[in-house]
C-alpha cells in the first residue's frame, strides 16, 4: 500500500510541476532581424532586393542577391590599387564589414540607394540571362537626413537566371558618371 501511495504521489508530483511532456516546444525568436527580401522572379526584383538590403543592412539577404560566380569591376579608384575589381568572398567580406559599420552607428548615419534606368538603355532579358543599365545614387545621410557622403555613377549588371528560376546578380560593372564626383566603387573600396 505504501508503495501505491508512494507512486501516485510522485506521479502528481510530476504532472503537477511539468508542461505536457507530450506539448510542441516555443521556438527561439531570431538573432536578427531579416529585412525585406522579395522572391527575385525578375531582374528587376533583383535589384529592388540591393536597394533594400542595402538600406536595411542585411547581409543575408545580399548575399541572396548574387551568383556563387559574381565579379565585381570598375572603370578607376582615386589613389586606390592597380586591380580593377573582385570576387564573390571579397564582395561579401567588404559589403558585410560596411553593414556591420553602419549598424553600429545606425542612430547617427544611413545608406540609401537609388536606382534610374537609363534613356536609350532599355534592359535585355534573354531566356536565362539579363542585362540592365541603371545610373544610381547613394546616400550616407545622418540621423537628421543631412547628406553627409554622396557617391554617383551608372552601374551595369549582369543576371543569371538559377535553375530553379531565381535571378541574381553574375556582374556588376561601376562606372564614373562624373569624375568630379565619387562612385560606389570608392565607397566599397574603403571597406576592403
Amino acid at each position: 500500500m505504501r508503495r501505491v501511495v508512494f507512486i501516485i504521489a510522485i506521479a502528481l508530483f510530476v504532472t503537477s510541476c511539468a508542461k505536457n511532456p507530450f506539448s510542441t516546444r516555443e521556438s527561439e525568436p531570431p538573432t536578427a532581424a531579416a529585412g525585406t527580401f522579395i522572391t527575385p522572379t525578375t531582374p528587376q526584383i533583383v535589384l529592388e532586393n540591393l536597394r533594400l538590403c542595402y538600406s536595411e543592412l542585411v547581409i543575408g539577404n545580399f548575399v541572396q542577391s548574387l551568383d556563387s560566380n559574381f565579379v565585381f569591376s570598375y572603370d578607376f579608384l582615386q589613389g586606390a590599387q592597380a586591380d580593377s575589381g573582385w570576387g564573390f568572398k571579397q564582395e561579401l567580406n567588404l559589403t558585410e564589414k560596411m553593414f556591420n559599420d553602419f549598424s553600429a552607428t545606425k542612430s547617427e548615419r544611413s545608406l540609401r540607394v537609388t536606382f534610374i534606368a537609363q534613356p536609350g538603355q532599355p534592359d535585355i532579358i534573354l531566356d536565362s540571362t539579363a542585362t540592365l543599365v541603371r545610373s544610381y545614387t547613394v546616400i550616407v545621410a545622418d540621423s537628421s537626413g543631412r547628406v553627409s557622403s554622396s557617391y554617383q555613377g551608372v552601374v551595369r549588371f549582369e543576371m543569371i537566371e538559377s535553375t530553379s528560376n531565381f535571378w541574381a546578380i553574375r556582374s556588376w560593372s561601376d562606372l564614373h558618371s562624373n569624375l568630379d564626383i565619387p562612385s560606389w566603387a570608392e565607397l566599397k573600396n574603403a571597406y576592403r
